[in-house]
């Protein structure tokens, strides 16, 4: 790149040479590269797994996200193939000062890794199954789809979220609001072992016992203090679940929300689900019944016997939905659920937590994002918390605000990214609407693209957590070099 020194000097900057080897970092000295070399010549030199640079065939598809509104330009793409590749590679990357990027699918992206070392995980994939401790060991590129398909067979159900089209990784580490969160609690809350490689190129096990402050961290903290190779994690005995849609229209919405609110007091800690009011585009891909058009979806996952579900479920069927799609559902199929589309897309997001909503509440939520409130298509989730996402686990982690009620979180995908700056800014506007309902809260999983100033981030955490997590990544990270993220510093 911009950056010339020869093989040989690269190799040293990053302490890498005949002890290296022996450790097993898998350099090959002998392959005739000239001295005069760049520092990437280096970076390919140390590493036994593809490294691509710009203009190089599968660059572009490598550096691709999930969310298109990001794009971004690396110096170089690690695609490592083991926890060993991702070690040498930070040493590398850190030798030569560069910012270090990490990337399973890109669904979390916020900051572009323009000019980064980008480690692509995507290859690190592998799941391992043991029925008898009922957990799963994740490797840092799998997503939930490659967890369920492993753990289906065995009648286990691991806590995903909303599709399992997203890696693992990204999710457990800002948290990982579960389907089944109510009665599992946040999927960070049931890890019970992290392999993390630091700045320092050191391959670290994390657990209650060694290193609790990196594993306390790392659990919510994201990506800000190294690379997650794996992570093991407990799966719950449930080969089904009892979940799927209740659809109203726009004319029932505001009656049936106000019911909805008031039926979250009364189900059991089995029970978990999401309200969203849903806006159709105007745009021939969409149904003509529903372009333009709002409805209210009630989507709702129970962990239990179809009879305890149908029982906490009657209210909500009383209230007439046109449509009502809760029914068993194995472990493998829990995608019907809620059918997020798996295409990239370009998508801009707001969240925000609540306390109790009363009359008043509710009030104020349907004046903001209700059928007579003007946003752009998209949705807006009134996610139901409490249960065991209120309980902090045995081992403590960095998720706070567990006294929220509601999640809220509106998302909305754009025709162009033209359009981000004028569809953010009505997202802005709803939230000030919420503002009156708002904790001022967020959960780090939540945060958005633009989510990305020390403020922003810090409101994810409660004030003490947020303190100690600066004081961890100021001893681990001095030169925050993973900075790629939605930062802690």
């Amino acid at each position: 790149m911009d950056t010339l020194l020869s093989r040989r000097a690269a190799l040293k900057a990053v302490g890498l040479g005949t002890a290296a080897l022996a450790a097993g970092v898998g350099l090959d000295l002998g392959t005739g590269v000239a001295e005069a070399a760049t520092a990437s010549d280096a970076l390919r030199g140390a590493l036994g797994s593809t490294v691509l640079l710009p203009g190089d065939p599968g660059y572009d598809a490598e550096r691709a996200g999930f969310n298109t509104l990001v794009q971004q330009r690396p110096k170089a793409i690690v695609l490592a193939e083991s926890a060993r590749d991702v070690a040498a590679a930070v040493r590398v990357g850190a030798g030569l000062g560069w910012p270090i990027a990490v990337q399973a699918t890109g669904h979390g992206i916020s900051v572009p890794a323009d000019d980064a070392l980008l480690i692509n995980m995507r290859r690190l994939a592998g799941v391992g199954i043991d029925t008898g401790r009922r957990v799963a060991r994740v490797d840092g590129g799998a997503r939930w789809r490659d967890v369920i398909a492993a753990s289906a067979p065995a009648g286990l159900l691991p806590p995903a979220g909303t599709t399992s089209n997203v890696g693992a990784t990204g999710y457990v580490t800002g948290g990982g609001v579960s389907i089944i969160g109510r009665t599992y609690g946040y999927a960070a809350d049931r890890v019970r072992g992290i392999d993390l490689v630091t700045v320092d190129g050191r391959q670290r096990r994390l657990s209650p016992t060694q290193e609790p402050d990196l594993f306390w961290a790392v659990r919510g903290g994201m990506g800000n203090f190294g690379v997650v190779t794996s992570f093991e994690i407990d799966l719950l005995a449930a080969p089904t679940v009892y979940g799927g849609a209740l659809t109203f229209p726009a004319a029932a919405a505001e009656r049936v929300f106000a019911a909805y609110v008031g039926w979250t007091a009364t189900v059991s800690d089995r029970t978990t689900s999401v309200a969203a009011f849903v806006r159709y585009p105007d745009i021939p891909t969409v149904p003509p019944e529903l372009r333009g058009t709002l409805a209210l979806i009630i989507r709702v996952v129970h962990v239990g016997a179809p009879a305890d579900a149908d029982a906490e479920l009657a209210a909500l069927r009383a209230l007439g939905p046109v449509s009502d799609t809760v029914t068993a559902v194995p472990v493998a199929r829990l995608d019907t659920i809620y059918g997020v589309p798996t295409a990239p897309v370009a998508t801009i997001s707001e969240s925000g937590l609540t306390r109790d909503l009363g009359d008043d509440g509710v009030a104020t939520v349907l004046r903001a994002v209700g059928p007579a409130a003007t946003l752009p298509p998209g949705f807006v989730e009134i996610r139901h918390l409490g249960g065991a996402f209120g309980r902090r686990p045995a081992s403590p982690n960095a998720i706070g605000h567990r006294d929220a009620r509601f999640l809220v979180f509106l998302s909305n995908p754009l025709a162009a990214p033209e359009q981000a700056g004028a569809v953010h800014q009505a997202q802005l506007a709803a939230l000030t609407g919420l503002g009156p309902v708002l904790t001022g809260g967020r959960i780090p999983t939540f945060l958005g693209p633009t989510d990305v100033t020390p403020q922003a981030v810090s409101v994810a955490y409660d004030q003490a957590d947020w303190t100690r997590l600066r004081g961890l990544k100021s001893r681990y990270d001095p030169n925050n070099l993973f900075r790629i993220n939605h930062n802690i510093r």
